[in-house]
């Protein structure tokens, strides 16, 4: 009975690692699709010990935790270019207003690195 469940277990970290590599490194949403799938499958896996798994489980298990910090840190990038460009857009633009200010002309030259 035991040899049987440790058969789906390798099954089931097969699918999901085959999952995780299903990602073609481009498309946001869907690695966001893969995650929310990945998290149904890894909620099912949450009952097993990890000190009841074999060599073979745990090299799955690695190659998971590889390709999920993968996604996860396109996410991160992702977040931080859409922090960067909020931030850009709720600059004051007392930059405008100095211009509009000066009354000999246009001494004001912003340049946005």
């Amino acid at each position: 009975m035991e040899l049987k469940q440790n058969k789906e277990l390798l099954e089931q970290l097969e699918q999901l690692n085959t999952l995780l590599g299903s990602w073609d490194e481009k498309s946001l949403e869907q690695a966001e699709h893969i995650l929310k799938d990945a998290r149904a499958m890894i909620t099912v896996l949450n009952d097993h010990s990890l000190a009841e798994l074999t060599s073979s489980e745990k090299v799955i298990i690695d190659q998971i935790v590889q390709k999920y910090n993968k996604l996860m840190s396109a996410f991160s990038a992702q977040k931080k270019q859409l922090s960067q460009k909020i931030s850009q857009l709720s600059r004051p633009n007392s930059t405008i207003r100095t211009y509009l200010q000066q009354e000999q002309g246009a001494s004001l030259i912003d340049v946005d690195f």
